[in-house]
């Protein structure tokens, strides 16, 4: 009998990543009702941007902001997606890759193909 892993953010970042708090999760433990979605979807990529960002703490970068951003680029890692995805919400409204992020899907484009297959992350936006 196959077991069919089902996708998620733990499939998909497990390996890069001890600090995944799926949604479902994380709406148990804040136990809170939001005033919208985009409200709801922001506090919990602001918590999971906390979790990612603990080991930075104290990090002196040599400029805070072109620093931070050279060290997610090169680390290719998924505090540059909660990071897209939380500014896609505060600037313009627009939920979709937070909620392709909860769901399992990686927003970096041109991913390896084996990565894909690997982790399942089958939503990962290809480059035109």
């Amino acid at each position: 009998m196959q077991v069919e892993t089902l996708q998620n953010q733990q499939a998909t970042w497990g390996g890069l990543s001890d600090s995944i708090e799926e949604f479902s999760d994380w709406q148990r433990r804040a136990g809170r009702e939001f005033a919208s979605e985009e409200a709801e979807l922001l506090a919990y990529l602001t918590d999971q941007l906390q979790a990612e960002g603990a080991p930075l703490v104290g990090v002196r970068f040599n400029h805070p902001v072109l620093g931070l951003l050279s060290h997610m680029s090169e680390k290719g890692n998924r505090m540059q997606e909660l990071m897209h995805a939380y500014l896609a919400i505060a600037v313009t409204q627009d939920c979709e890759p937070a909620q392709r992020l909860i769901a399992g899907q990686r927003l970096q484009p041109g991913l390896h193909p084996n990565y894909v297959a690997e982790t399942q992350c089958y939503g990962a936006i290809q480059p035109e």
